[in-house]
């Protein structure tokens, strides 16, 4: 059996690779972290899959055949180091390193636990820039995680927004579990011009644009735009689109297996 796995940038390339994967006899797939890894019984089906994506890296290695699925599942979903925070999966048993603030995520198959590097980056920078008694906004929540760590850094009201209704599920279950009392879960924000101190948003580059008018009205004078899911390269598509309206407090890289990522922070003027 091969076991293939193919990253992809956005939902239109996800997408295309799922359309080319329903011509295929595929054995199991799932998806994580905007990485889709694929099953082949067949050397063939496998290598005919292979010259479909010639355009795509793809990682790949021989497995055995008798797969224990939800063993293999678990191999992809580890613990996340990010000081102060331990975050894990829902049947990780180990003990939390001493010092170290626990967060649980359910790494369904939809959204992830926060391993990607757009989620690092975005991580790294709220650590950075949350204050105790900010209102954030976290602007395309998938498992709430953000949010969940916004709390945790001591903000006091937080809204995790977002349209995909298989996404709100999960963050009102991650929140849950996690104890948090302070996010409300939402599709839509009404009547909240200037009302936040910090937004962040880690979608794709075309709707962080699209969005640059709802980051202008939400965010109080001063505010803080944390903006990822950008690959290296865009990043000036950003600063030229922002630039009338906010100024560039920092920017950071962070690489993963195929990509680099950048993150962003900007400030309304």
């Amino acid at each position: 059996m091969w076991q293939a796995i193919v990253d992809y940038i956005n939902d239109e390339e996800k997408e295309r690779i799922s359309s080319i994967l329903y011509l295929f006899n595929i054995s199991g797939i799932w998806e994580k972290d905007r990485e889709l890894i694929v099953y082949f019984n067949d050397t063939e089906e496998f290598k005919r899959f292979s010259d479909c994506l010639k355009d795509k890296k793809i990682f790949y290695e021989k497995v055995k055949d008798n797969i224990k699925w939800n063993s293999m599942w678990r191999k992809f979903h580890k613990p996340i180091l990010i000081k102060p925070f331990f975050i894990i999966p829902t049947f990780f048993k180990n003990k939390v390193p001493m010092g170290y603030k626990k967060i649980v995520i359910n790494p369904s198959f939809a959204f992830g636990t926060g391993s990607h590097a757009t989620t690092k980056l975005c991580i790294e920078f709220l650590i950075k820039y949350v204050k105790k008694g900010m209102k954030i906004l976290d602007l395309g929540t998938g498992t709430g995680i953000l949010a969940i760590i916004a709390e945790k850094l001591g903000a006091d009201e937080i809204y995790a927004l977002d349209i995909d209704t298989l996404a709100i599920n999960e963050a009102y279950k991650n929140i849950k579990r996690n104890r948090c009392k302070k996010i409300v879960v939402a599709d839509n924000i009404e009547d909240k011009d200037g009302y936040f101190d910090l937004c962040v948003s880690n979608i794709i580059l075309d709707e962080l644009i699209k969005l640059k008018p709802v980051f202008q009205k939400i965010l109080i004078e001063n505010g803080i735009l944390i903006l990822s899911g950008i690959l290296e390269g865009q990043g000036e598509e950003i600063i030229d689109n922002f630039m009338d309206s906010f100024k560039i407090i920092s920017i950071k890289n962070k690489k993963d297996k195929n990509f680099c990522w950048t993150g962003i922070v900007l400030q309304k003027i």
